[in-house]
């Protein structure tokens, strides 16, 4: 069996999907979604076809080491959103040529059901609150919030008003839900460590599983000092984009949750190996996942699979009826009392309706874009 074409699909608002054919009529499908990147993604994407046409689809490894280190510039989310979906669209053919689940050929389910866990968001404490008693009446155990209440609608960001902000959401949400509901405290990465250290040092005693991206992620080093004054576990990784990412982070004892995303880190096959890093420390997995159907598949497959994920982001369990991203791509996987079930089909389990895809309004520019967060005095800073 011999790759034939590779085909991309640019949806809106930010969607990168990639379609991978074979002289044998078998197709896979892939995600190299990114927020803020998608035109680069896409762009980068087509540049590697020539390492995958003429090639073995079956040769995974040898495909994602051809697709990594051919390229003489490597790392960053471009690359490592390209290569996911390349490599997702792989395993997808492969588990359909033997008509079995993804997670089969990673080595069978090392668990019956994936916990996921959901997001609150709201103007104050007390509408968070009331969000979270929602998501809690549909079975979910885990929540995850940012008390930012009103910063991004007026592009601002002060770090003292936002350490209240958080300290007065996660006190009403954890009197909302009670003591049997883990609480994720999500910073993404605002603070300076002076400031994650004091509010780390408030929060405490709300007891939240783990503090999310407390500080910025350029230096990792930088999370020394709040490692050493909390005892709050510590999670960060969403903005890592290949094992080699964690190492530093991993080594040196700074965190205690590694959170790659799939459709950024490398795909299923990265993932699968960051997961083996991680277990030799003794650390858990917590994958970022805020993209649609395909990626939400590709991560669960990993995530049946290995024995070190202990929860996964599912900003979908949100909503009483999913949308599956404009309809072309799903489905979304089945939940029951706040855990998903393994995917069904062979492959990854997923449908893409390529005509409705490519009916897609074209993504612009303003689409992909963050908020733009000044500091009071005029500074930039992160959103």
């Amino acid at each position: 069996m011999k790759i034939t074409d590779v085909r991309l699909f640019l949806t809106a608002p930010k969607g990168v999907y990639v379609k991978i054919e074979t002289d044998d009529g078998i197709s896979g499908y892939g995600e190299s979604t990114i927020n803020f990147f998608p035109r680069a993604a896409h762009g980068l994407l087509q540049d590697m076809k020539v390492f995958l046409v003429g090639e073995d689809p079956l040769r995974i490894e040898r495909l994602w080491q051809t697709c990594f280190r051919s390229l003489f510039m490597r790392g960053g989310p471009v690359v490592g959103a390209a290569v996911s979906g390349i490599d997702m669209a792989l395993w997808d053919i492969k588990g359909k040529y033997l008509n079995v689940p993804v997670y089969e050929l990673l080595g069978g389910l090392a668990r019956d059901k994936v916990r996921l866990y959901g997001h609150v968001a709201g103007d104050t404490p007390e509408a968070m609150a009331a969000e979270a008693r929602k998501r809690v009446a549909k079975g979910i155990t885990a929540i995850r919030f940012r008390g930012f209440h009103d910063t991004d609608a007026v592009g601002l960001h002060d770090h003292a008003k936002a350490v209240r902000q958080q300290i007065e959401t996660l006190e009403a949400m954890r009197a909302a839900v009670g003591d049997d509901v883990d609480i994720i405290l999500e910073c993404h990465g605002r603070y300076s460590p002076e400031w994650a250290i004091r509010l780390a040092a408030e929060v405490e005693r709300f007891r939240p599983m783990f503090m999310e991206d407390p500080i910025r992620h350029e230096n990792p080093q930088a999370m020394a000092n709040l490692r050493h004054s909390t005892k709050i576990p510590l999670a960060t990784g969403e903005r890592a984009h290949s094992k080699w990412d964690f190492r530093e982070l991993v080594v040196n004892g700074y965190i205690d949750y590694l959170r790659p995303d799939i459709n950024h880190c490398g795909g299923i096959s990265e993932m699968k190996k960051i997961a083996s890093f991680a277990e030799i420390y003794y650390l858990n997995l917590v994958p970022h996942n805020t993209q649609g159907p395909l990626g939400m598949a590709a991560c669960l497959h990993a995530a049946f699979a290995i024995d070190n994920v202990a929860i996964v982001e599912a900003g979908f369990v949100n909503h009483d009826t999913p949308l599956d991203k404009g309809g072309f791509v799903g489905p979304w996987p089945t939940v029951v009392d706040g855990y998903a079930l393994p995917p069904q089909g062979p492959g990854l389990g997923v449908r893409f309706d390529e005509a409705a895809a490519e009916k897609t309004p074209v993504i612009e520019p303003t689409d992909c874009y963050p908020p733009k967060l000044k500091a009071i005095d005029g500074s930039v800073r992160d959103w």
